[in-house]
């Protein structure tokens, strides 16, 4: 199951934000005004991590983290919400049992990685079953038992690795493969400073390095000639280009790139189809298991018609379809004639995508303001829908930064999740 993260704070924007950036990530939140709605949700529920505030009325967040650690049978990991002037304080609230803190303004990168961290510091004492276990590479091919060979022999060691592959590809799935041993991956969030990071804590996977800031790129290419001293953790490196590809790439270090020579390829999709059969089992009991999805079965027809089905966006899109079939069906068999149906409106979306065009009509009458706002309206409305309402691919998209993305939506009277 997916980390339960309770958010404590007297201001609704704020609660309201979080809870949404965090669903986003994947988390299940619950939110609360005070520390007594803090109390009965943890009456009720029992969360993975807490987001505290410091300033709350009638008990602030600091004598309310007291009362929690007080208990010996408290082992929830808190992090403290502070403002600027509260630092000193957020600080000190570290001695009360407190594992960090992150301050107001909020940073997305900041938050993401604070919350990361404290789940990950969490892990001892936390619930193995309140943690969603990690996807499986599946497939019998040749290709893939290959790939799973070569990677087993790669596992005693804290060499960095390198994965080219396509988007979508499941290069984060293979990278816990490798890594399962010691506890697989994190995921780098962009925000941070490599150099920080060092030696790892933990093995740190980085899912597009062509995506790096200069600076970073730089960090990375001192940090692996340094051979990563002191940590017996890896890094684990991908990028959708080849080595001649990234070398093309001019905001890649060619000296970064030059270390793709000899990388490992994860193959798409359309390589070894002969495993999607085994890939539709696997993630239907996936779902089923991990998301309490109703079981559905596919028959033969249906699987042969998915096998000659070009996966545009490869097993990330195979994955989102499986799970479109179990919310939307009704029926324990998926028929052809109902994956017909779904496969026509993934084709028509996809053309419609490939347009890349929007047609709009704007009022005269409207002053520049309002023409402004219908426009951004309509096209952030377009994108959302094209994106399947993730605010990440959208945030992409559209260059902006997500929690300017969150409140531009609110203005505009627009959701940031599906209804």
């Amino acid at each position: 199951m997916s980390s339960r993260i309770l958010v404590v704070d007297d201001e609704p924007d704020i609660r309201y934000l979080l809870k949404d950036i965090l669903e986003d990530e994947g988390y299940l939140v619950d939110v609360a005004e005070d520390a007594r709605a803090a109390n009965e949700i943890r009456r009720t529920v029992d969360p993975d991590l807490v987001l505290l505030d410091i300033w709350m009325p009638q008990v602030d967040g600091v004598t309310l983290l007291k009362q929690w650690k007080a208990s010996p049978d408290d082992n929830c990991p808190v992090v403290m919400m502070s403002g600027h002037g509260t630092v000193e304080t957020a600080v000190e609230a570290t001695r009360y049992g407190a594992i960090d803190f992150v301050e107001k303004p909020l940073s997305m990168a900041k938050l993401l990685s604070t919350v990361k961290s404290a789940l990950s510091r969490g892990v001892e004492g936390g619930r193995p079953e309140n943690r969603r276990p990690r996807e499986q590479p599946v497939g019998n091919s040749l290709l893939v038992q290959r790939l799973k060979q070569r990677l087993l022999e790669l596992r005693d060691s804290s060499e960095p690795v390198f994965f080219t592959g396509p988007q979508g590809s499941g290069k984060r799935i293979w990278a816990d493969f490798l890594c399962a041993t010691s506890g697989g991956v994190q995921v780098f969030d962009g925000g941070s400073e490599i150099r920080d990071l060092v030696p790892l804590a933990s093995n740190l996977y980085i899912d597009e390095i062509a995506e790096l800031t200069a600076e970073q790129q730089t960090q990375l290419r001192e940090t692996i000639l340094a051979n990563n001293r002191g940590s017996r953790f890896r890094f684990v490196l991908a990028s959708r280009f080849s080595c001649d590809e990234l070398l093309q790439q001019e905001a890649v270090d060619p000296h970064l790139a030059r270390l793709w020579t000899d990388a490992v390829e994860i193959p798409a999709l359309e390589d070894h189809i002969e495993d999607i059969p085994e890939l539709l089992q696997y993630y239907v009991n996936w779902y089923s298991d991990n998301e309490q999805l109703p079981y559905r079965h596919f028959n033969v027809a249906a699987q042969n018609l998915l096998r000659n089905h070009r996966w545009r966006g490869d097993i990330k899109q195979l994955k989102q379809f499986v799970r479109t079939m179990l919310t939307n069906g009704n029926s324990e068999q998926i028929e052809l004639e109902e994956i017909e149906q779904a496969l026509r409106l993934i084709t028509a979306t996809e053309e419609m995508e490939s347009g890349n065009k929007m047609q709009i009509s704007v009022d005269m009458s409207l002053d520049l303001r309002e023409a402004r706002e219908a426009f951004e309206r309509e096209y952030l409305s377009r994108h959302l829908a094209l994106c399947g309402y993730n605010m990440t691919e959208l945030a992409r998209r559209v260059g902006q930064e997500r929690t300017h993305l969150y409140r531009k939506l609110k203005s505009l009277g627009l959701q940031a999740k599906k209804q």
